[in-house]
C-alpha cells in the first residue's frame, strides 16, 4: 500500500462515526475535474507505520476509518491491509471508484467492510469523458450489484460537473441502477482539476441540485446533496 495522506479526524466520511481519513495515493483512472491530482499521479507518500502509529494512538477515541484515495482498490494487499484496521476494533468505510468488483467481492466476503461508497460518474455515454477513457459504465454497474447483494451500508455518488452530469444523465442514473438506498450528489469545486481547462468550468445552482433529488427520489430510499 502507498499512502498519499491522513485526516486525524473527520465528522463527514463516514456516515454516523466520527473518523481518520487514509488517502491512498495512486489511481487507474484520470478524471479530468479530479482535485486529488497529486493523489491521482501517485506523487505523495507517508509511511504506513506511521499511520499505525496514528490508529493505534485512537483507539477507543474514534470509531471509524475510511480509507479512499486516489483510488484503494489498485492495490492486492487492500484486503491485508484492512484486516489489520479491523484488528485495531475500528470499522472501516472504503470509497472506491468501482473500477475493481473483483476486489471488492473479496473484501465483501471476508466481511472487511462496514460502508462502502461507490463513485457514479456519469451515465453510460458519458463515461468515456469522465474518466479519462479509462472505466466503463458497465463495471461499475457489476460493482454496484456487487455491493447490494452483499447487503452492507453503501451510497452512491456524483460529482456534478456540467457538460459531464445533466440532469438527463441522473435520470439514466437512476433508471440503470436502482433501486439505491441512498445516493450523495455533491457540487463540483473547480479548483486544481486534473485538466486545467475543468478550472474554468462554473458549477450547477442549487436549483439544478432540487431537481435532480427529484429525479432520484423515484428510486432512491434517501438523497443527500452535498456543497450547493
Amino acid at each position: 500500500m502507498k499512502i498519499g495522506g491522513v485526516t486525524p479526524l473527520s465528522l463527514v466520511d463516514y456516515p454516523g462515526k466520527p473518523a481518520i481519513v487514509i488517502f491512498t495515493s495512486g489511481c487507474n483512472l484520470r478524471c479530468p475535474f479530479c482535485h486529488n491530482g497529486g493523489l491521482v499521479l501517485g506523487n505523495e507518500g507517508i509511511d504506513e507505520g506511521e499511520v499505525f502509529d496514528l490508529l493505534m494512538s485512537r483507539i477507543g477515541k474514534i470509531d471509524g476509518v475510511c480509507i479512499t484515495g486516489g483510488e484503494p482498490t489498485i492495490y492486492d494487499d487492500l484486503d491485508e491491509f484492512v484486516e489489520r484496521i479491523r484488528a485495531l476494533g475500528f470499522g472501516v468505510k472504503l470509497d472506491t471508484n468501482g473500477s475493481r468488483p473483483k476486489m471488492l467481492e473479496r473484501l465483501l466476503a471476508r466481511g472487511l467492510l462496514d460502508y462502502v461508497a461507490i463513485d457514479i460518474k456519469s451515465s453510460p455515454a458519458g463515461y468515456a469523458e469522465a474518466t479519462g477513457g479509462k472505466l466503463d459504465f458497465a463495471v461499475v454497474a457489476e460493482t454496484v450489484a456487487e455491493v447490494k447483494r452483499a447487503k452492507v451500508p453503501y451510497e452512491l455518488r456524483t460529482t456534478a460537473v456540467p457538460g459531464i452530469v445533466e440532469l438527463e444523465d441522473m435520470a439514466i442514473i437512476a433508471e440503470t441502477l436502482g433501486p439505491v438506498e441512498h445516493f450523495v450528489l455533491q457540487q463540483f469545486r473547480p479548483q486544481k482539476t486534473l485538466d486545467p481547462c475543468f478550472g474554468e468550468k462554473g458549477v450547477h445552482p442549487k436549483a439544478w441540485f432540487i431537481q435532480a433529488k427529484a429525479i432520484l427520489q423515484a428510486g432512491v430510499e434517501e438523497v443527500t446533496l452535498r456543497g450547493i
